[in-house]
């Protein structure tokens, strides 16, 4: 999907996809909790605010949207700030380059389930595994630097 340097998320054509039918290639680089979330739990008053940190945060949002939107319907938000997919099985992501609450890049995963509280999980069963899912905000922020 047109996700590169530019930005240009919105010109995936729409495939009809599932998000849970892009979950085995997102799992295998950014892992799944076992109780549904990815990366690390950011704050410690929310559990669905989360962290995945890499060396460069906007490119390693774009890599996880790349995989996480394949066959999704993209549309750009109203308020021109990011783009909103529409997954086929019921799923949804919303995706900024730069939030409004830190300006790191962000991605936040609607359940099917069409709440915005991480207590809101859903299993899915894939190849014969099954996994939970949650509401969660992710932020994506710079690696955490190794203390001397």
């Amino acid at each position: 999907m047109g996700a590169g340097r530019g930005g240009d998320y919105g010109n995936t054509p729409n495939k009809g996809g599932g998000f849970v039918d892009n979950l085995l290639d997102l799992i295998e680089k950014y892992p799944l909790s076992d109780v549904g979330f990815f990366g690390e739990r950011a704050r410690n008053d929310r559990t669905d605010v989360r962290h995945i940190f890499g060396i460069d945060p906007l490119e390693t949002m774009r890599d996880f949207i790349n995989i996480a939107t394949k066959g999704a319907r993209i549309e750009p938000l109203k308020n021109g700030r990011g783009y909103h997919a529409f997954f086929s099985d019921g799923f949804e992501i919303i995706y900024r380059e730069s939030s409004a609450s830190d300006q790191t890049p962000s991605v936040e995963i609607k359940t099917k389930i069409k709440s915005t509280k991480s207590d809101s999980i859903i299993e899915v069963k894939i190849s014969k595994q099954t996994f939970k899912l949650r509401y969660q905000k992710i932020h994506f922020v710079p690696q955490k630097s190794k203390k001397k």
